[in-house]
């Protein structure tokens, strides 16, 4: 079957003609596009996704893909350690088992096993640099499925990024689907209460920085020492 500018060439093929003679001569124009227009698209993908290898490593229980961007060892995907106060999203299990366990900022700086961390803000920012800026960071990091409105990525780099959203210390939970939230260990200095979030969304490519109230409940990766 036809593709991107292929299909659209199959599709303005099927338009309705009522002159048989015009019909059969836009078929034969259309067969001679297709025949030579097939090496390519006007859209292609950027990446058919990671082509990589990962790595294993196992923590209480549960084996974790890692993989490596750069000079650095990522968690390929998000930490689901049930420490004390953690919680699955709207409190379902099966959201744990896709999305990893949420936690506040004090309990996420303590879960990664021994020899792995909470990324700083400057770890993060030396991922972003190495995958050429933040501005489409969030393309090339989010998962090649599992975001809702179409929202995702190639996957370049085998981070595998989902969108696990976010809990509150009240019980209520918000944007899962739609937006995926991450700790980092850096607290902000004018505001001892706020640590910085990274952040993606389905509708955009960038990456953000946020002030949360450490209160909040977000995904957690760990990087390796």
């Amino acid at each position: 079957m036809p593709s991107g500018n292929n299909m659209r060439i199959w599709r303005n093929c099927n338009l309705q003609l009522g002159d048989k003679s015009v019909k059969k001569f836009i078929f034969f124009v259309c067969a001679v596009l297709l025949i030579f227009g097939c090496g390519g698209d006007d859209h292609p993908p950027s990446s058919g996704g990671y082509t990589g290898s990962y790595d294993s490593l196992y923590y209480e229980g549960r084996t974790y893909k890692t993989v490596v961007i750069g000079r650095q060892t990522w968690m390929a995907e998000n930490l689901n350690y049930n420490a004390s106060g953690s919680k699955c999203y709207n409190n379902s299990d099966s959201n744990c088992n896709t999305y990893g366990r949420l936690y506040n900022w004090e309990t996420a700086k303590t879960v990664c096993p021994s020899g792995w961390h909470l990324p700083t803000r400057e770890d993060w920012d030396v991922m972003t640099a190495y995958i050429g800026g933040s501005s489409t960071e969030g393309s090339k990091l989010k998962a090649r499925s599992g975001w809702n409105n179409n929202g995702n990525g190639t996957d370049q780099y085998g981070f595998s990024a989902l969108p696990g959203g976010l809990g509150k210390s009240d019980g209520s939970f918000y944007t899962v689907g739609y937006d995926g939230y991450w700790w980092s260990a850096s607290e902000l200095e004018s505001l001892s209460y706020l640590a910085y979030g990274r952040s993606m969304s389905y509708d955009g490519d960038n990456v953000y920085w946020n002030g949360i109230n450490e209160s909040y409940l977000f995904s957690v990766r760990c990087l390796q020492d």
